[in-house]
């Protein structure tokens, strides 16, 4: 596949699926995207460390910055019910092609 913005004779072009369909796959992917640009290795790395460190093990971690942090991440950007967000999209897929 080129660079390039016009397609090249041997590439395919699909067409943009129907908007309700994108909107369904954007909410799919969007905590995950939230989430993955919070979860940078090197800062966990770092807070970890700075948790073995201090001696923090067993419940005692649940208190550390890595805990805190990553549970702070899931619980501002909470997992949608993908099965239920699946179902819609199945829906939506079916009713488009019929």
């Amino acid at each position: 596949m080129s660079d390039n913005i016009v397609p090249e004779e041997n590439e395919i072009n699909f067409p943009a699926p129907p908007v309700e369909i994108a909107a369904k796959l954007a909410e799919l992917n969007e905590w995950r995207v939230k989430r993955q640009n919070l979860y940078i290795l090197s800062i966990q790395l770092e807070k970890l460390y700075d948790d073995v460190n201090a001696g923090l093990f067993g419940e005692d971690a649940k208190t550390g910055e890595f805990y805190t942090y990553i549970n702070n991440i899931k619980d501002s950007i909470p997992k949608p019910d993908v099965e239920a967000i699946q179902a819609e999209l199945d829906d939506l897929i079916q009713a488009s092609e019929e």
